[in-house]
């Protein structure tokens, strides 16, 4: 039974209930935690080319290392970039997923399981990593030719002159649009994942038209579904959070009883390997960022350092990465909405008339109930 849309505000309303499931949250989380891995090779790797001693890195940071921009030379920092971009990449598939089960519930297939929407997302893997890597190589073009144009101004007496005549046009205007290229750029990580759920046809061309398209001609529109999203969304991870906390709390109280404090001390020793000090670990447990009204984990912890309690404290990162999970399946569920009520918005085309995939093929073949609405979508998109 297909939800009954209005392709307007209205539709991203429940997304909070929406993404309150099970399979979305999971790989959502499985998503992330691949990311974590990514980015962790990616900041060791960079250290070791730094010529840093890693043991004494992982003593301090462990498995969940901070910012690290300023490690080592130039091939130290690009390799610490492409893990940050590897694990964003990661990320960006788990959001390509959740969208997935929610485009299918658009077209009425509420039984888009968990296994398919991983399948569908790693087939949307290529088009995704080259819309990114098409972008950035864009960014990175202008900017060498800005580099090109710099060696003008070692020219005596005539480089200040080229650079006074030449500053507003060409320069400025190119400087202007590379900037809004690189809002673009950020914008697409949470954008380009809902378009690649809703286009059937997975050309990167498509993903970089259709990605552009709607921050251009429907930016407010945009800007208040996104908007919306975050704000309910940190809301409803943080009661998430808050349940997910006093569930942990609640097998301890249960198992000490007879266990004779055992879980007690074994998940407080476990929360000493956490990083709880962090910004991304303290704002998540938190109702918003500047307001102090969160839970407070750092008085329960108590320091060892047993194998045991590692095993513990990786379960217990495994239910915070579920918490950023079901925030960014929220974002990802609304973007989904979103990206449904602004398409028929701008283009007139309705995503929910057309068959779900588990029905159709993936390549255009299958036509909703004999018309030729995927054919529209096709042409729009090539």
């Amino acid at each position: 039974m297909k939800p009954r849309l209005t392709f307007d505000f209205r539709d991203i309303l429940a997304t909070s209930a929406h993404a309150l499931s099970a399979k979305q949250i999971f790989v959502m989380t499985l998503s992330l935690v691949l990311g974590l891995a990514v980015y962790d090779i990616g900041y060791y790797l960079a250290h070791l080319a730094a010529g840093t001693d890693i043991g004494t890195v992982w003593r301090i940071y462990g498995l969940f290392p901070g910012p690290a921009l300023g490690v080592g030379d130039r091939l130290a920092k690009a390799i610490y970039l492409l893990g940050i971009f590897g694990g964003v990449y990661m990320t960006m598939l788990g959001m390509v997923a959740v969208a997935s089960i929610n485009i299918e519930r658009i077209r009425g297939n509420r039984f888009f399981s968990a296994r398919e929407s991983i399948r569908f997302a790693l087939r949307k893997a290529k088009p995704v990593f080259l819309c990114e890597t098409a972008i950035v190589a864009f960014v990175a073009l202008i900017i060498f030719l800005f580099l090109i144009v710099g060696l003008f101004g070692r020219i005596p007496y005539l480089g200040e002159w080229l650079y006074s005549l030449f500053f507003v046009f060409p320069l400025y205007f190119i400087a202007l649009f590379t900037v809004f290229i690189v809002l673009i750029a950020q914008v697409s990580v949470i954008l380009t994942p809902a378009v690649a759920a809703a286009e059937r046809k997975g050309e990167t061309f498509g993903l970089i038209l259709e990605t552009f398209s709607t921050i251009i001609r429907q930016p407010i529109r945009w800007l208040g579904y996104t908007a919306y999203a975050i704000v309910t969304g940190k809301i409803a991870s943080f009661i998430y959070g808050y349940f997910a906390v006093r569930s942990v709390q609640a097998i301890i109280w249960a198992t000490g009883h007879t266990d004779g404090g055992t879980m007690r001390r074994l998940v407080e020793s476990a929360l000493s390997h956490l990083p709880l000090r962090s910004d991304v670990f303290t704002q998540s447990i938190n109702i918003f960022p500047g307001i102090d009204w969160g839970l407070n984990l750092q008085a329960f912890v108590r320091r060892s350092d047993s194998a045991e309690s590692y095993v513990m404290a990786f379960m217990l990162f495994l239910i915070f990465a579920s918490v950023l999970g079901y925030f960014l399946s929220v974002i990802a569920a609304a973007q989904a909405y979103g990206y449904v009520a602004i398409r028929y918005q701008k283009d007139g085309y309705r995503i929910d008339e057309e068959p779900p995939i588990g029905e159709g093929a993936l390549d255009n073949s299958t036509k909703p109930n004999g018309n030729s609405t995927t054919d529209r979508n096709s042409d729009s998109a090539s």
